[in-house]
């Protein structure tokens, strides 16, 4: 698959998303979130030892575990998940040391961060061509990217239609690796949500709410997306879904609010 950057602006103007390749096998990804899911066993305490952020300017900076509860949501659901960094070998060595649980966890996450960090790198340096500039927006020698490895975890006392909620990135682009179950629509605004069908090995790019920062452009727009249950037999009936995504942002960018990345939510 050759990446351009003819096809992809084209695919972002016409689908707001590009289809990459992403050469990791199922079968690492699936160790990575089994690795998770173990970590996710482990005492409250443990699991919020990882506590830092790579930018105090925008809500994808915070590496570590977080939780939310769900309680006064709609969707009643519960969501766990774990931001990775390789900054925390560097914040953290001392700990990974002592707890194998969450060294596994990270050392299985690196690899699938690491193929995240070159594949953004490889589609920023295609883009260039059109909007100079870019590259250096994210990637600087000798600095850290801004670029997060999300493993998500949902679980619902009842599950609904839609798995997640409608809504733009809050970063400057994202990009799926891989989830449990086929649901991801993508679109520019709620009407124009379309199916994607998301293949081994694949990955899914799509830009975010904060894209201008990077793409000084008006042609093209971020991505609107949610998950919808696939199967509705399943609806009204407890139900996990797991999801392994990746934010990036540029350096010294603040994320919009809510009332812009939710925009359309309820719509």
């Amino acid at each position: 698959m050759l990446l351009t950057s003819k096809k992809i602006k084209k695919e972002l103007k016409e689908k707001n998303y590009t289809i990459v390749p992403f050469p990791i096998n199922e079968k690492k990804i699936l160790e990575s979130v089994q690795a998770f899911f173990k970590f996710l066993e482990e005492p409250t305490a443990t699991k919020k030892s990882i506590n830092f952020t790579i930018s105090p300017n925008h809500r994808r900076g915070a590496v570590g575990y977080k939780i939310r509860d769900g309680q006064g949501d709609i969707y009643d659901d519960k969501k766990e998940f774990f931001h990775f960094h390789p900054a925390i070998f560097r914040e953290y060595s001392d700990l990974l040391k002592k707890n194998d649980i969450l060294r596994d966890f990270v050392l299985k996450a690196l690899p699938i961060w690491e193929e995240a960090h070159q594949t953004l790198q490889n589609i920023f340096k295609v883009l260039e061509e059109e909007f100079p500039g870019a590259v250096k927006k994210i990637f600087k020698p000798g600095k850290d990217s801004h670029i997060l490895l999300r493993f998500l975890n949902y679980n619902w006392k009842s599950s609904g239609e839609c798995l997640a909620k409608p809504h733009f990135d809050a970063g400057s682009a994202t990009l799926a690796i891989a989830e449990s179950c086929p649901g991801l629509r993508i679109g520019s605004c709620p009407e124009s949500l379309k199916f994607v069908d998301h293949k081994k090995e694949e990955a899914i790019f799509m830009l975010s709410s904060n894209y201008k920062n990077v793409l000084d452009t008006e042609e093209l727009l971020p991505g609107w997306h949610d998950v919808v249950q696939m199967n509705k037999a399943c609806i009204g009936k407890p139900y996990a879904r797991w999801a392994v995504v990746v934010f990036v942002e540029a350096y010294g960018v603040k994320a919009l609010s809510r009332r812009e990345t939710h925009k359309w939510y309820g719509v």
